[in-house]
């Protein structure tokens, strides 16, 4: 019984198959991935928020800001912004920041801190990212947390601008 099975194995199987069936199969394979793809990028966008969610748990976790409302830099958070040079590269770019993230003035709290913490997670920092990236390693913290710390930061000079403070965030209008 033993022989029947290793004869049955080691006979090949051939499908002989047309040209034009061959490129059939060719075009449905990329239409398949095609529309396969767009339906992957659909959902690796519906699942940034959480990449959001971690970084504001790493950040919470690590007492570089508070978790209660509003947001708030802790002492370890003021630590990092000043000893990374942070603070000083967005005070002396807050114009320039404001006009690369494209920050309109707002009569909305919440708008500006969402777009204030948007434009500090995708500003290209140029030449300073290796410094936020250096901070990130000394404080065992990641580039994003980092980024959100600084977000923070920003996000309190754009409500001063706006006649705003941070406890205003949660101020309901009368």
């Amino acid at each position: 019984m033993r022989c029947d099975i290793l004869l049955l194995m080691e006979q090949l199987i051939v499908i002989q198959i047309n040209w034009v069936y061959f490129l059939g199969i060719i075009g449905s394979l990329i239409v398949i991935a095609f529309f396969s793809g767009s339906r992957f990028s659909k959902v690796e966008t519906s699942i940034l928020w959480i990449k959001e969610t971690v970084t504001k748990l790493e950040g919470r976790m690590d007492n570089a800001f508070a978790s209660a409302s509003p947001v708030r830099l802790l002492p370890k958070g003021l630590d990092v912004l000043n000893s990374s040079g942070l603070k000083e590269y967005i005070d002396k770019n807050q114009n320039n920041i404001i006009e690369k993230c494209n920050i309109v003035k707002t009569h909305n709290q919440y708008d500006i801190q969402e777009k204030a913490f948007e434009c500090l997670d995708k500003l290209d920092f140029g030449s300073f990212e290796e410094t936020i990236k250096k901070a990130a390693y000394d404080y065992g913290m990641s580039v994003e947390t980092i980024r959100r710390i600084g977000g923070i930061y920003f996000r309190d000079i754009l409500l001063a601008k706006n006649g705003f403070a941070p406890e205003d965030l949660d101020k309901p209008k009368k």
